[in-house]
């Protein structure tokens, strides 16, 4: 949809957008194509696509005549997107509560495209980290997000979530997107992005670790991690690797702390 087709469709259905679900529709179809022109289908056998709002994704997400999936949460829109694909499966539900290791098991190489609401941003990425059947996931993210993900040791970007993206998956930014480019026009610019996973095996326990590191960030990594590990086992692993025992954890790049978490679990 265009501006005015997007404008017409709120007013005569008296649809309100809403903030929270992060409702901000695309209207430029030349700009919703080019995006389909970055994704690479060869060898994918499945689509699923979060959030299809209005349908300008899946508009050309469906020509490509590759069995889909949409997630659309707000019932409303589901409607629309059952009424003008009906080729499309439609799940109304939050992506958040869906099984996708087991709704969609008996595919090879599915993919996952989204435009993700701020509010579950880290929580879907964090969830597509763990999910082991899906390994390819193409997703438009507010800058801020995408910033935190590819953070830079030493820098405030930089936290359990920018190690857990990293040291999971390699994460390429395909374009950038003016917030220009939606209705209602959002507070910020976003990026489009691809999050393809290395080869490994996502451990909870290291995702925990993580966070209790950066659980106080102005705190040293032995005031963060004291009541849960030994002090003197976290001291020994800092000296060896030539680190200050005041280091805090955004010191510490994500194949380190990989290690570091070894060192600690192997040893208690």
């Amino acid at each position: 949809m265009n501006l005015n087709e997007t404008k017409n469709f709120i007013s005569s259905t008296k649809f309100n957008p809403s903030k929270k679900m992060g409702q901000n529709f695309l209207i430029d179809e030349s700009f919703s194509k080019s995006l389909i022109d970055n994704i690479d289908f060869s060898d994918v056998d499945y689509i699923i696509e979060i959030g299809p709002g209005l349908g300008a994704i899946t508009k050309f997400l469906s020509e490509k005549n590759i069995s889909m999936t949409a997630i659309e949460l707000d019932k409303r829109l589901q409607e629309g997107i059952k009424k003008n694909f009906p080729q499309i499966n439609v799940i109304n539900d939050d992506c958040l509560n869906i099984d996708y290791d087991s709704v969609f098991a008996k595919y090879k190489n599915p993919i996952i495209i989204s435009n993700l609401p701020y509010s579950i941003s880290t929580l879907m990425i964090n969830k597509f980290l763990r999910i082991s059947r899906i390994n390819t996931m193409y997703c438009m993210l507010q800058k801020e997000v995408v910033e935190r993900m590819k953070g830079k040791i030493s820098t405030k970007q930089y936290n359990n979530f920018s190690i857990s993206c990293q040291f999971y998956s390699n994460i390429d930014i395909l374009k950038k997107v003016d917030r220009k480019l939606f209705f209602p026009i959002p507070e910020v610019d976003s990026l489009f992005i691809k999050i393809k996973k290395k080869e490994m095996i996502y451990d909870e326990n290291f995702v925990k670790f993580l966070k209790l590191s950066f659980l106080q960030r102005r705190k040293t990594l032995i005031n963060n991690l004291k009541n849960k590990y030994d002090t003197k086992l976290i001291s020994n692993w800092l000296g060896q690797n030539k680190f200050s025992l005041n280091c805090r954890a955004e010191e510490i790049n994500p194949n380190l702390f990989f290690n570091f978490y070894n060192s600690l679990i192997n040893t208690r």
